[in-house]
């Protein structure tokens, strides 16, 4: 990754990480950019949610990861396995059910964690509700939050 760049918070989606009107610098995304579990993303909105703008999420689904809503704790499933989400505002990890389904090639499914506040992938689901990679215009460095 090369070169950085601020971002205003634009809402209370991924309070309590990041307060909505902070400003927090991302890391400028290049070619060979792998999106990881847990990363803070900034993303443009794919056509197909009919939403403009940069939004923030942290990516939950990596290409190829299985993921659904949600075990009998009400957490959410990546891989078979429970998630342990410590970062989320308040359970349950959605009100939303969705999945199993699989994270194509190419994308990411992402969530806010104000779960109960965000517009995500979980909000998209009639259309395709993962991100494609190429949409990454910054990966948030938490360090700057303040």
């Amino acid at each position: 990754m090369a070169g950085r760049k601020g971002y205003t918070v634009p809402s209370k989606a991924m309070e309590p990480t990041i307060m909505a009107g902070r400003h927090i610098m991302a890391v400028l995304p290049d070619d060979d950019y792998a999106p990881e579990l847990g990363d803070v993303v900034f993303f443009r909105a794919p056509e197909s949610w009919e939403m403009n703008g940069v939004y923030v999420s942290r990516v939950i689904g990596v290409p190829g990861a299985a993921i659904q809503c949600c075990d009998d704790q009400g957490r959410i499933v990546l891989n078979g396995r429970p998630l342990e989400e410590s970062y989320i505002k308040e359970p349950p990890a959605s009100r939303e059910t969705f999945g199993p389904l699989t994270v194509p090639a190419g994308r990411v499914w992402v969530q806010g964690d104000n779960r109960h506040m965000a517009l995500d992938s979980r909000h998209h689901q009639g259309a395709d509700p993962t991100i494609p990679v190429s949409n990454i215009v910054g990966v948030a460095d938490l360090s700057t939050v303040k």
